[in-house]
Parts: structure tokens; C-alpha cells; sequence
């Protein structure tokens, strides 16, 4: 099979001396550089600055993107998508909670903790604080950005051979798996659109109906985060969108954030969390019980949330695997919609959609649809009925989120790692399963040594795992663990 090349351009962006003063130097490859591969690389320079070992280090990020830090949710775009979350949270390092902040000051953005920013700014802030770490790494690290896919690992003998889609072999000695989200799942219902001009599986690509010929009526499928994007997008198409469906199971939409300043209430959130430990029953009682006291109170009920925030793992570890499967089959909607929430503002604009008749929210499911000459026919079934209902739309974009299930994801290098049992999915479809100190573990059960994951696919794991919160402290950990190692080794091969 012929592989396909993006051209894999490398740039060296330090140079490694002549004479390693340590035998081999220690390399290692981190695959993806969107959020999860770009901050863990940030704190393996960091290490390398502040760590004695003497061995030469060689960190390779192979992504074919151009921009290092953008990935799908900070790339520069077409539409200023904004944050979900606040500019006061999103800094690369806790240990720096204003970082962000500082760092849109430096660049004439005024802005305040409670604001949300487009993410391609974040994408930007992303950058400068690599170009710093890696300005200030010493002499003996050498950064080389691959622009290119990684499309198999193998090993070979006490290494790594990671090749990739321009057949350039990558030795390393530690591998970081760092892709992000998947692409959205395809909906059984819409296959036969599969390649049909009139689905758009990525729904950043709206833009590419401006200029076009009139579009009257579009269907999103989902009502999540990505609809709101999606929807937001679609209204400021010329000439306009005339009518936007939108279609999910529940019809639910995501919670605002906070808009205004209530009076902070702090209920015993950890005591009543730990009395549930270990059901799925009892938390979401004493999740219930809590808001309601905090709203009894005159309080937010978002404040539940962010008190809870930090036993969730906890908690997610301490449930069994048929708890577990109880949370996703009863509770996992309700709890989307009121733990990832978006900013008050864009949810206020897709709301004024809805009551000027532009938009309109439907609960049901997708039963078929037909490609017609100049549309497609959707026939859905609203929730609790019996007879279905028909529309005609021009065009069918999936906002369903991405594909959480490792089995039914394209990348040519996962289905390479699940065939030859490196990794395996975890029992819920919510990724894959890896161990507490965040090595994937392989078809026989056991954890894959000098292999790693960093990513969304810790929920299997962990259930928080999605946000920068915690990825950032995931990226912290991993990095101070591989600097150990390294530094042991180095020692080891010195005796």
C-alpha cells in the first residue's frame, strides 16, 4: 500500500552537540500536538532545564498540522469560536494560574478572568509558551516538529520504531500517544450520505457554504457544544440560513456558564460525595440534594460542580464496571449538559435563534434519510411517538461530538495498535484502557512499558479527563516521570 505524504517537513529547531556526553541520547516521540503533545512537550523542556542529568535529549512531535498547539479545538479558523471556558482557568501551568491572563495583557488584549476568548488565541498563547520553553532549554536538546501522520509502532529491540506516512522510520525510547478527539461518529441513518456533498461530517468546515448557492434549511445532528458552534456559524452565513434543525435524542442543550455573581454557598460537597462512594444511585441523589440546597440558598448550583470537581476520579474509579455502564445508560446526558457548559453569551444568540423561528430544537431520533435531486428527505421519529415526521433540508452536518469508541476510529496508527494488541478499548467504549501511571494496557492485560497515552481517552480511566484543568496536570506528571527515568538511566549507564 502506498503511503500518503504531507510532505513531512521537519524542523530542527535546536541543535544537539557533536559528542554526546552520555552515550545514546534519550528520545522521545510525542504524537499529536494539539493541546495534550504540545503542553507535555512544554514541561519536558522545562524538566530538561532544570534537571542535572547529562544525557542529550531529543523530543520529536510528529503532527501534520503546520501549527503546533492548535489541533481541532484552538486552530485558527474562519469564525472567532469562543472558549467554553473562562480566561482566568486556562493556563498551561496551575503552579501559574494567571498565566493566561499575563499572557493576553503582553499582547494589548484586555481582558478579565471571567472572559472567554476565541480559541485561536488560546492556540496563539499555546505557541509563545513552547517558543519560550524551548528557548530556554539547554544546549543538549534537540526539538524536531515531523509534519507528518504516524502511521505504525513497532518495536525493535529495546526501542521504538515509529514510522511514518512518508516511510521515514522514528527511533525513540519513550512514545507519548497524544492524539486528541476523533473526528464525529457517522450515524448509522446517514451512511448512504457518507459521500454526498450535501453531509458535512466537520462541522468547522461551514464556512465553505459562504458563496455558495442559497442554502434554506440545514439539519444538526446533535445538540451538544459542537451544535452551538455549528449553529452560531450557520447565522452568520450570507445570504442567511432560513431554518436550522436541530435533532438529538433529548433535545437537551447545554447549561450556560455563569452570568452573574450569586452568593457563594459551600455545602459539604466531599462529605456527601464520600457517604455515595461506590453507586451511581446515591450520587446522583446527593448531587440533587446539593444543587437544590445551594439554589434553596440563593446560590449557583454551578458551585456544586466546581467543588465536586476534584473527587470525580475518585469517585469514577470507585464505581464498578456495572455502575459504570448504569452512569452512561441513565445519567450521562443530564450530566453533559450541566457539566460542559458554554458561555452565557453564545447560548443567549442560538437562544434568539429559536424565538425569531430560526432555529428549532427537536427530541426524537433519526430514522432515514434520502438524497433527492435538490435535497435530502429526514424522516425522524419525535421521543414517545409512534408515527414519524419528514422534513426536506439542504444540507445534513454531525454535531454528534467525536468518536469515542477506539474500534470505529480511522487513524491508520490506532487500528494498527489495537491489531497488534498494543492497546486495547476499554469495556465502556469510552477510549482506551490504560493504568494509573498512564501506560496503555495491551490485549494481555498488561501495561505497555515506555509507551504512553495523554488525552480525552483517560475518561475511560478517569471520567474527567476532557478539559485543561486536567490534562495540564496529566502533562506535569507524565513529563516529571519521564525526566526520572531518564535521569536513572543516564546514572545506571554511567556505573
Amino acid at each position: 500500500m502506498q503511503a500518503r505524504s504531507h510532505g513531512a517537513v521537519s524542523a530542527a529547531i535546536s541543535t544537539t552537540p557533536e559528542t554526546n556526553v552520555s552515550g545514546d541520547p534519550w528520545r522521545v516521540a510525542i504524537v499529536g500536538a494539539g493541546f495534550s503533545g504540545t503542553t507535555l512537550a512544554i514541561h519536558l523542556l522545562k524538566e530538561a532545564a532544570s534537571a542535572a542529568s547529562p544525557r542529550n535529549l531529543r523530543i520529536a512531535l510528529i503532527d501534520p498540522r503546520s501549527e503546533i498547539g492548535a489541533g481541532v479545538a484552538y486552530a485558527t479558523r474562519d469564525y472567532p469560536y469562543p472558549l467554553n471556558v473562562a480566561a482566568g482557568q486556562m493556563s498551561v501551568d496551575s503552579a501559574r494560574p494567571g498565566d493566561f491572563l499575563d499572557y493576553l495583557k503582553s499582547q494589548g488584549i484586555h481582558a478579565a478572568a471571567g472572559d472567554y476568548l476565541p480559541r485561536q488565541v488560546y492556540g496563539d498563547y499555546l505557541r509563545a509558551r513552547f517558543a519560550e520553553a524551548r528557548a530556554a532549554a539547554p544546549p543538549n536538546v534537540e526539538f524536531v516538529h515531523h509534519r507528518a501522520s504516524a502511521w505504525q509502532l513497532r518495536r525493535n529491540d529495546d526501542r521504538w520504531l515509529l514510522w511514518l506516512d512518508d516511510g521515514t522510520p522514528l527511533p525513540a525510547d519513550d512514545v507519548v500517544l497524544a492524539f486528541g478527539n476523533p473526528p464525529p461518529a457517522m450515524p448509522s441513518e446517514l451512511v448512504r450520505l457518507a459521500h454526498s456533498a450535501r453531509y458535512i461530517s466537520d462541522p468547522w468546515s461551514i464556512g465553505t457554504f459562504a458563496n455558495q448557492e442559497d442554502i434554506g434549511s440545514v439539519l444538526l445532528v446533535g445538540s451538544g457544544l459542537t451544535m452551538v458552534d455549528a449553529a452560531l456559524r450557520l447565522a452568520a452565513l450570507r445570504p442567511r440560513v432560513r431554518n436550522i434543525h436541530v435533532l438529538s435524542r433529548h433535545g437537551w442543550m447545554p447549561e450556560a456558564q455563569a452570568s452573574a455573581s450569586l452568593p457563594a454557598i459551600k455545602p459539604d460537597v466531599a462529605g456527601a460525595l464520600e457517604a455515595a462512594r461506590g453507586s451511581t444511585r446515591r450520587l446522583v441523589r446527593a448531587f440533587r440534594e446539593l444543587t437544590e440546597a445551594v439554589d434553596g440558598a440563593g446560590g449557583d448550583w454551578r458551585e456544586v460542580m466546581a467543588l465536586a470537581r476534584g473527587q470525580l476520579v475518585a469517585q469514577w474509579r470507585a464505581l464498578d464496571q456495572s455502575q459504570r455502564a448504569r452512569f452512561l445508560r441513565h445519567v450521562r446526558s443530564s450530566w453533559e449538559v450541566n457539566r460542559h457548559r458554554v458561555p452565557a453569551g453564545p447560548l443567549s444568540a442560538v437562544r434568539s435563534l429559536a424565538r425569531s423561528g430560526v432555529l428549532d430544537v427537536h427530541a426524537g431520533r433519526l430514522e432515514e434519510v434520502n438524497e433527492l435531486d435538490d435535497a435530502v428527505e429526514v424522516i425522524w421519529r419525535p421521543r414517545g411517538a409512534t408515527r414519524t415526521r419528514a422534513w426536506l433540508v439542504d444540507r445534513i452536518v454531525n454535531c454528534t461530538g467525536p468518536e469515542c469508541r477506539a474500534t470505529r476510529v480511522a487513524d491508520p496508527l490506532v487500528q494498527s495498535l489495537l491489531s497488534s494488541g498494543t492497546i486495547r478499548p476499554d469495556p465502556l467504549s469510552l477510549g482506551i484502557d490504560i493504568a494509573s501511571d498512564g501506560r496503555p494496557i495491551a490485549r494481555d492485560g498488561v501495561p505497555v512499558d515506555r509507551l504512553y497515552y495523554i488525552g480525552p481517552w483517560l475518561r475511560a480511566r478517569d471520567w474527567e479527563a476532557t478539559a485543561v484543568p486536567e490534562l495540564r496536570e496529566h502533562a506535569a506528571t507524565l513529563a516529571r516521570a519521564l525526566a526520572h527515568r531518564n535521569l536513572v538511566d543516564s546514572l545506571r549507564e554511567r556505573r
